[in-house]
């Protein structure tokens, strides 16, 4: 069993985005909070999976995709004005992006 520090910083990640609306004060957009209602769930219970290693296929490239989607889903969903929620999805969506390629090279790395 290999558990990576990865998989807990996306957890951590996800708390944050289930918190973030009232922790930055966007609660009263409901698109953006529901965003990132569903988005944080949807990180915390899949990454929980990871450092369970219940699954061991194909989780960087499922966290690159909801990293793409945390990303483009202000413009996509319309909340892009408001600048609070805007900066934390794509800040957070960029560092699950991250660590995923960096949970890829370390495994590129050790199957060599």
């Amino acid at each position: 069993m290999n558990i990576r520090w990865q998989d807990w910083v996306n957890v951590s990640l996800g708390c944050w985005l289930l918190a973030s609306p009232w922790g930055i004060g966007y609660s009263l957009n409901d698109v953006a909070t529901k965003n990132a209602l569903v988005l944080g769930m949807v990180i915390v219970l899949f990454n929980l999976i990871n450092v369970c290693r219940l699954i061991d296929e194909g989780q960087d490239v499922f966290n690159i995709m909801l990293g793409i989607w945390l990303i483009t889903s202000p413009y996509t969903l319309n909340f892009s004005t408001n600048q609070l929620a805007m900066v934390n999805t794509i800040t957070v969506g960029s560092m699950i992006i991250t660590f995923a390629a960096w949970q890829m090279y370390d495994a590129s790395k050790t199957e060599k």
